[in-house]
């Protein structure tokens, strides 16, 4: 499987990812923490892979539960507010997941022990977020391609007050699969269907690849 093998070494551009995505994080929960009000935030990853690479250099989930146990500005407060959801629809990666946060020094020292599951993303997650009333949560989606990625997903999750969501657009890939059949409802999904045939109807008068 592709993804597995995404996973034997972490590339460049992958780690840089990681590094905002925890970065950004600790920024928010210093912001939403502040507030007196604010009992319990969440981190959410709904494409959470196996935790590391095999070369074991740590993923986005066991960077943020190592920010929040030994973090010398944070730990103090994430330890007894931070509600940590992984999902993963590979069965394999959510066991090889959990054995990594469990062999994380220190993960006992949360009040929260993070929740997994094991299913596809589609509207099942939409119509699950949007029943809730949501503590502040913090999203990050990052999934391989498109599918499961939906303005609906993110508009569910961040409906409710101090949440936030980090995805990464490649312009590239949304400009090769914006008219492909293959992933025409996944496109749709990801903007709406009114301003998909909008890009769509821009796009297809735009003959340079450059230009597009």
């Amino acid at each position: 499987m592709v993804n597995r093998q995404f996973f034997e070494e972490q590339e460049e551009k992958s780690r840089i990812k990681a590094i905002i995505v925890e970065k950004y994080f600790k920024v928010w929960a210093t912001v939403i923490l502040s507030q007196r009000h604010v009992e319990r935030i969440a981190y959410i990853d709904l494409f959470a892979g196996p935790g590391r690479y095999e070369d074991g250099t740590l993923s986005t989930p066991l960077m943020i539960l190592s920010a929040a146990i030994s973090d010398p500005e944070l730990s103090l407060k994430l330890r007894n507010t931070l509600v940590t959801i992984f999902n993963d629809k590979d069965v394999q990666n959510v066991r090889t997941l959990k054995t990594a946060i469990d062999a994380l020094s220190g993960i006992e020292t949360l009040k929260y022990y993070p929740t997994f599951y094991n299913e596809e993303v589609g509207e099942n997650f939409v119509h699950w977020f949007s029943a809730q009333s949501m503590i502040p949560s913090f999203f990050f989606v990052d999934p391989w391609g498109y599918k499961g990625l939906s303005l609906d997903l993110v508009n569910a999750v961040l409906k409710d007050w101090g949440s936030d969501c980090v995805f990464f657009f490649n312009y590239n890939r949304i400009s090769m699969g914006i008219n492909n059949d293959a992933v025409f409802d996944h496109m749709t999904a990801l903007f709406g269907e009114e301003r998909a045939s909008k890009l769509r109807q821009s796009l297809d008068r735009i003959a340079s690849p450059t230009e597009r």
